[in-house]
């Protein structure tokens, strides 16, 4: 991600916090937004939204599966723990991308942002 576009969406340097509300945030940040952008496995809302649901509902371990036949993607999410960032609540999960003969799995990182939202972190650069 560029810095012109970071900028856009309020991160003005790596290390400092940006606080976001929920009329404000981007689905850009939404967890789940590592599956790609602009590319044959990207999330769609609907996707986005699931994977929200999955990070606030499912047991630590627990496989969650779905496919999205308007794409031919199919993703699952198995959550591997819990922690806090601070005063926000975020877990670590493992998300698995397929379509067609592509493969692809991620360790990711999530925290529920004041509006609570799940948003994707990464190490050094958290937008809550």
């Amino acid at each position: 991600m560029s810095f012109k576009r970071l900028r856009f969406l309020g991160v003005t340097s790596i290390t400092a916090f940006v606080f976001i509300t929920s009329a404000d945030a981007s689905l850009d940040l939404l967890a789940g937004v590592e599956a790609g952008i602009d590319t044959e496995t990207s999330m769609t809302t609907s996707d986005l939204q699931q994977t929200q649901k999955v990070l606030s509902t499912e047991a630590l371990g627990t496989r969650h599966y779905w496919l999205n036949e308007q794409t031919g993607t199919a993703y699952e999410i198995v959550i591997d723990h819990h922690y806090s960032y601070g005063h926000y609540p975020c877990l670590a999960y493992e998300l698995t991308i397929k379509k067609e003969q592509f493969t692809e799995v991620k360790s990711l990182d999530a925290c529920k942002n004041s509006s609570g939202q799940w948003i994707s972190i990464s190490s050094g650069a958290t937008t809550l």
